[in-house]
């Protein structure tokens, strides 16, 4: 068996091909600013109430006065209401 030797040639390398220059980022498209959510609109108005409404004062106030207030039919309601979550709760 007879090996013969390698014969290395030089052969030359193809060049690389420059890259183009990278192209910066498309900037995003501005956005509108973001909405407040139901829930923050809901708070923000909360707090611009004032801590004392004194219309609801006085309301509930001539409605504490007031010997009929409530109707029987509301009493016998509220009652319903009560004896039912009570038998739930058993």
């Amino acid at each position: 068996m007879n090996i013969q030797p390698l014969k290395t040639e030089s052969v030359p390398t193809p060049a690389k091909p420059k890259a183009a220059p990278a192209k910066p980022a498309p900037e995003p498209p501005a956005q509108p600013p973001i909405q407040a959510t139901k829930n923050e609109r809901h708070l923000e108005a909360l707090r611009n109430e004032p801590d004392v409404r004194a219309a609801e004062v006085e309301r509930g106030k001539s409605l504490a006065a007031d010997p009929n207030y409530p109707s029987p039919d509301v009493l016998a309601k509220l009652a319903e209401i009560f004896v039912n979550d009570a038998t739930r709760i058993q």
